[in-house]
C-alpha cells in the first residue's frame, strides 16, 4: 500500500512538475529573446546617434569599443565612403539595400523610422551563416549618403542563459516531488495502520482462529470494514459453536441405541453375529471420532496424513464383500500391485470408500453387481466405483451438499467431493460399463511409483 500510494504520488506530481517546467521555460524562452532583441537595438541606436552626428571613423571606434556586442567583436559601422568600422557578417548588397530605400533583398524589416523612435532610421534583420544580423541606418531618412549600423547576434546567444534557469526548475520540481511523497507518507500512516491490521486480521481468520478481532483507529470506513468483519467473525463463530454442539449431542444420543444392538448382537451365534458386532464396533468408533473431531482442538501431529489407498480399499472390502454375498452381488475389484498413497489418512480413505459402496448398496435392488477399481497413472491415484442401477438423474445437483433423490441425508458423496478436493484431485459423476452409475474420484499421487503397474482382479461370485 505505502508503494502504490508513492508511484500514484510521484506520477501526478512528476506531471504537474512537467507542465509547470514546459510552460515556464517557454516563458522564459520568449522573454530571453524579447530582452536580448531589445538590448541590440539599444546598442544599435545608440550608435547610430552618434554616426549621425558625427560620422568620424575614429571616434567611431572608440564608440564601438565602449559598447558590449563592439568589445566582443560583434558591432560595426557601415560609413557612405564604404568605409567599414568594427568586423561586419551582412552582405554588401543588404546594407546598400538598406541605405537606399530600408527594404532590399534578403532583408526583412520589422520597423519604420517612426516606429524605431527618435534619432533611428530604417531597420532590417539579415539571416547570416553563424547567426543574425541586426542593421539600422543612422538617420531618420535613407539614403546613399547616410551610415548603416550592424549587430550581429550568434546562434543561440539570446537564450544562453536559460541553462541555469532550467537547472534551477528542475531542483525545485525533484525537491517538490519528494515533500509530496513524505507528506501522502505522513498523512496516510493512520489509513495504512488500519489496512495492515485489517489484513493481518483476516489472515488469522483464514488460518481457523475464529477469535481474532480487529482493533482499527483510522479513517472512519475502514474502521466501519473492520467492525463488519468483527461481526462476521463473531456469527461463524456463534455458528460453528452450534454445530458442534448439536453434532455432539446428536452422537451421544446416537450411543443408546447402540449399545442396545450391541448387546442384542451378542446372542446371534455364527458368521453373521460376528459380522453384525463388528459393523456395531464400527459405528461406535464413528461416533467417538464425531465427537472428538467436534470439539475444538489443535491438529494431532502423530495422525499420519498418507496411506495406501489399494491397500485401505483391500481391507474394507472385506467387510462389503461379506454383505455383497449376503444379498447375492456380484463384486470386482481391481488394485495395481504398486502402492498407491494418497494425502488422506487411512480413515478417511475408509470413510470415502463407505460413502460410495454404501450408495450402491442403498440405491440398487439387491441381485445387482458392482465394481471397485483403484487406478494409478500419470500422478493421479482414481478410485472407481460403479453400480448396475439407475444411475445420477442429474450428477451436478448430486454433487451438493444435501442433495438427494433417495430420501437420504445427501451427504455422502459432499463427503467424498470434500475429501478428494483436499488432496487437489476432483469427483466425477457418469455412466458406467454396468449401465448404472459410476463414480470417479480422483486423488493427486502422494509419491509416484517407479514400478510399472501390473493391475490384477478378484471376482467374487454370487454364492449358491
Amino acid at each position: 500500500m505505502r508503494r502504490l500510494l508513492a508511484r500514484a504520488v510521484i506520477l501526478a506530481t512528476v506531471m504537474v512538475a512537467v507542465v509547470m517546467i514546459g510552460v515556464t521555460g517557454a516563458w522564459a524562452w520568449w522573454e530571453a529573446r524579447e530582452r536580448a532583441e531589445e538590448q541590440i537595438w539599444s546598442q544599435v541606436g545608440a550608435v547610430a546617434s552618434v554616426a549621425e552626428v558625427d560620422p568620424d571613423p575614429a571616434l567611431l571606434r572608440r564608440v564601438v569599443a565602449s559598447t558590449s556586442a563592439g568589445s566582443r567583436g560583434h558591432l560595426a559601422v557601415h560609413l557612405p565612403d564604404g568605409t567599414t568600422v568594427g568586423a561586419s557578417r551582412a552582405g554588401v548588397t543588404d546594407v546598400a539595400a538598406l541605405r537606399r530605400s530600408g527594404v532590399g533583398s534578403g532583408v526583412r524589416s520589422p520597423g519604420t523610422a517612426a516606429e524605431a523612435g527618435a534619432g533611428a532610421g530604417a531597420r532590417g534583420v539579415v539571416p547570416v551563416e553563424e547567426g543574425t544580423a541586426y542593421l539600422q541606418v543612422a538617420g531618420a531618412e535613407a539614403g546613399d549618403d547616410v551610415a548603416v549600423v550592424e549587430v550581429f547576434q550568434p546562434r543561440g546567444e539570446a537564450v544562453r542563459g536559460l541553462g541555469p534557469v532550467l537547472g534551477a526548475l528542475v531542483g525545485i520540481a525533484v525537491l517538490g516531488v519528494l515533500g509530496a511523497v513524505l507528506v501522502t507518507d505522513r498523512l496516510s500512516r493512520p489509513a495504512r495502520r488500519a489496512l495492515r491490521a485489517l489484513a493481518d486480521t483476516a489472515v488469522e481468520i483464514g488460518e481457523g482462529r475464529l477469535n481474532a478481532r480487529i482493533r482499527v483507529h483510522g479513517p472512519r470506513d475502514l474502521v466501519v470494514l473492520g467492525e463488519s468483519i468483527n461481526a462476521i467473525g463473531e456469527r461463524v463463530q456463534g455458528l460453528l459453536t452450534k454445530e458442534r454442539e448439536m453434532a455432539a449431542d446428536v452422537s451421544h444420543r446416537l450411543r443408546t441405541p447402540l449399545t442396545a444392538l450391541r448387546l442384542d448382537a451378542e446372542l446371534l451365534p455364527g458368521p453373521e453375529g460376528e459380522r453384525i458386532r463388528g459393523a456395531i464396533g464400527a459405528l461406535e468408533r464413528d461416533v467417538d471420532a464425531i465427537i472428538r473431531d467436534v470439539r475444538p482442538h489443535e491438529p494431532d501431529p502423530e495422525v499420519e496424513r498418507e496411506c495406501d489407498l489399494s491397500e485401505a480399499v483391500v481391507d474394507r472390502m472385506g467387510f462389503w464383500s461379506m454383505l455383497a454375498n449376503d444379498q447375492g452381488r456380484e463384486v470386482t475389484l481391481e488394485l495395481p500391485d504398486t502402492p498407491c498413497r494418497v494425502a488422506l489418512s487411512a480413515q478417511e480413505c475408509t470413510a470415502v470408500l463407505d460413502s460410495l459402496v454404501g450408495n450402491v448398496f442403498r440405491y440398487t435392488p439387491a441381485d445387482r453387481p458392482f465394481a471397485v477399481a483403484v487406478v494409478a497413472h500419470a500422478g493421479w491415484v482414481t478410485l472407481l466405483v460403479e453400480d448396475a442401477g439407475p444411475g445420477f438423474a442429474d450428477p451436478t445437483a448430486a454433487l451438493r451438499r444435501g442433495t438427494s433423490g433417495g430420501g437420504s441425508t445427501g451427504l455422502g458423496l459432499d463427503i467424498v467431493r470434500h475429501a478428494v478436493e483436499a488432496t487437489g484431485g476432483t469427483v466425477h459423476l457418469e455412466r458406467g460399463r454396468l449401465g448404472g452409475a459410476r463414480v470417479r474420484a480422483r486423488f493427486a499421487l502422494w509419491d509416484v511409483p517407479h514400478a510399472a503397474e501390473q493391475p490384477r482382479a478378484w471376482r467374487l461370485r454370487r454364492s449358491g
